[in-house]
């Protein structure tokens, strides 16, 4: 620093510390009531030093050094939110007034002032302006006192909201203030000026603050150093509710005009509307976030519940999501004994399942609880007493459109009471946790009828098959006692088609093959019994079944298996006639909704002129009845060289018993 310079900044230092020197003598720690005496000092320092040409760098470092040699002196500690404080507003004012201290030199005009009503105006709409843009609660308050120091030129501003539920003030937003105090700082009503100003519902001015009959002083919120204060309650209009308080505080005494206090009283105004507004907003977003919460839980535990139809295991998960919904003790499931075909329930409900600490009862009162609430159809809840203390049992019935299905019981802490948005979800769950338990009960039901129903389908085949071979084996007893009758094959063939339709019978008694069987399945009973009764003893015929997963319903499947012992009866009478051997094959196949079932002998050919429609054999005429009136299909034989005689079935799946899998393979 050039020597010009060095004497005024030592010279103008003098004077500050001289200043400092005869205000605090340092005769124990006097921040307390010291800080406009601090400021002005300051002020006059940064104008001393603009004018002088200094630059603000070195006053501020000139600064540093004085406040240190303060500090030091009157025992000023860094840990001290005050001295933090003061020694913020001194260096605050000493930069101040230089930067105006400068302009001032450089001869520039000020602007005119505005008029105090429409500089208030313009500050309201200031004010206004900024406590609006936020919906957020903190983010408001937080703009709230900034703009408020603003408007009002206070060196702080201190927002209070009140508690109604614990009666006091908390800090929630300051300005100016240690920042650490926000959210810390509490005060009861007629405590301080500020609890003053909340107790009386009217607004306190206070020049002198520190010698007011209610000041009160807060540690470690820095207010200490700040002479004057003005407290003005937030006060909703028409329900006079006290919402909370607005402090400005000025280091400067301020002897408050009727117009000031008027002035912040239409700020506090606008600032009570947008709290309430911000709290509104607040309590409707949590309210909408926990209802869409809600109802994620709600739709997450009735797919939960909904996931099985096993009754025991919908009860189960009825019980254990019912408890997690609502974070109960325990959960029990009351469950009206069922009646098939909507016969009276029982009077008593018993216990289905129960999730939870098992606890005794003392006396009858949960099961009164239970049947009331199964009689009525209406919620309730009562006081239990238990072997090991008490609790609230919450019971609210399971109704599906038809019947009451029973009741859930939840057992709650001592004193508990369900909200209502609680009641609504539990209610909602209830509705689903009814739906899931009739699906299960319609599902067993209908499961128990299937399981009758196929018992009695396997014993009519049973029997269908017994009768049939009865018949056969007295058709065969009467053919040994003429094999060369000329009546002899008509009785063979209607042996044999006899035991083909008694094969199918026999196969379908199973209850794995009752909705079908495949066409290999099929073609391998009936050659079975073709073996037996058809082949006469000097004829060797080989079967060749290509295996396939074609699958009939069983309606169809005595229908084919009369065809296709037609049609190897046709190959065996008239394809090897005068032969030794020879070679049956036959194969499936499925195109989309139809199948083709082909069945070709080696033997021999028959004529070009061949017209099955116009065979006077009964063989033909069966299978011409059978595939065109019993499977709707097509039939068609003809012989070539390369493959022989090949007689082929073409017919649409009878859509009413549509299975999707083989249900029985050829083992």
């Amino acid at each position: 620093m050039t020597s010009t310079l060095t004497m005024p900044l030592t010279t103008i230092g003098g004077q500050l510390r001289a200043e400092l020197h005869g205000a605090f003598p340092g005769e124990g720690r006097t921040t307390t009531a010291t800080g406009e005496s601090l400021r002005d000092a300051f002020l006059a320092f940064g104008r001393r030093t603009a004018l002088a040409g200094i630059s603000l760098e070195d006053t501020m470092a000139a600064s540093t050094d004085a406040l240190q040699e303060l500090f030091e002196r009157t025992g000023g500690e860094a840990s001290d939110s005050g001295t933090m404080l003061a020694a913020g507003i001194a260096l605050a004012a000493a930069a101040r007034s230089h930067g105006e201290g400068q302009k001032s030199s450089a001869e520039t005009l000020p602007d005119p002032p505005m008029p105090a009503q429409l500089s208030r105006l313009a500050a309201l709409h200031h004010v206004n302006r900024a406590v609006t843009a936020h919906l957020e609660l903190p983010d408001m308050l937080d703009a709230t006192v900034r703009v408020v120091a603003e408007a009002t030129a206070a060196d702080a501003c201190a927002l209070f909201l009140y508690d109604s539920a614990t009666d006091s003030l908390a800090l929630r937003a300051a300005v100016g203030l240690n920042a650490a105090s926000v959210g810390a700082v509490t005060i009861r009503p007629g405590t301080g000026i500020t609890g003053q100003a909340a107790r009386e519902r009217r607004p306190i001015a206070a020049p002198d603050a520190h010698l007011h009959e209610t000041f009160l002083s807060h540690p470690g919120m820095g207010d200490q150093v700040y002479t004057s204060q003005l407290s003005v309650p937030l006060l909703l209009r028409g329900v006079d509710r006290l919402v909370g308080v607005l402090n400005i505080l000025f280091v400067a005494r301020i002897d408050f005009e009727p117009d000031q206090v008027a002035f912040l009283e239409t700020i506090a105004g606008e600032v009570t509307i947008s709290i309430e507004n911000a709290r509104l907003y607040s309590q409707t977003d949590a309210r909408l976030r926990r209802k869409v919460a809600e109802l994620g839980t709600l739709q997450r535990v009735s797919r939960i519940v909904a996931s099985t139809l096993d009754l025991s295991g919908v009860l189960r998960l009825i019980a254990e999501q019912a408890v997690e919904l609502i974070n109960a003790d325990a959960a029990a499931i009351f469950r009206l004994p069922h009646r098939q075909g909507g016969g009276p329930p029982a009077e008593q409900p018993t216990v289905e399942h129960f999730v939870g600490q098992d606890r005794q009862v003392v006396n009858s009162s949960r099961d009164r609880l239970v049947r009331e609430v199964v009689r009525t159809g209406a919620a309730q809840a009562t006081d239990i007493d238990y072997i090991d203390g008490s609790g609230v049992v919450f019971c609210l019935p399971l109704r599906s459109a038809r019947e009451t299905l029973g009741a859930l019981c939840l057992r709650l802490p001592t004193g508990a009471q369900l909200t209502e948005d609680e009641l609504g979800l539990l209610q909602a769950f209830s509705d689903s946790a009814s739906i899931a338990i009739e699906n299960a009960q319609l599902y067993q039901d209908a499961r128990h009828g299937l399981e009758t129903a196929s018992a009695l389908l396997q014993e009519m085949h049973h029997r269908v098959r017994n009768n049939l071979q009865t018949v056969a084996a007295l058709l065969s007893l009467q053919l040994r006692t003429a094999e060369d009758a000329p009546w002899a094959t008509a009785i063979r063939e209607a042996v044999s088609r006899i035991q083909a339709i008694a094969g199918v019978h026999d196969l379908l008694s199973d209850e794995r093959r009752l909705a079908g069987t495949t066409v290999e399945v099929i073609a391998r009973h009936v050659v079975d019994d073709a073996v037996a009764t058809l082949i006469p003893p000097d004829l060797t015929v080989s079967f060749a079944i290509e295996p396939n997963d074609v699958v009939l319903p069983s309606r169809q499947v005595t229908v084919l298996a009369l065809l296709i012992n037609e049609l190897i009866t046709n190959a065996i009478s008239h394809g090897f006639e005068g032969r030794e051997r020879g070679t049956i094959h036959v194969r499936a196949e499925r195109d989309d909704a139809f199948v083709t079932v082909e069945v070709t002998n080696d033997g021999q050919r028959i004529p070009a002129s061949f017209v099955p429609t116009e065979s006077t054999g009964l063989g033909m005429k069966i299978v011409h009845r059978l595939v065109t009136s019993d499977l709707r299909g097509e039939f068609t034989i003809a012989s070539d060289d390369d493959h022989g005689t090949v007689a082929t079935i073409r017919f649409p799946i009878a859509t009413d018993e549509p299975p999707e899998e083989p249900i029985a393979t050829w083992p």
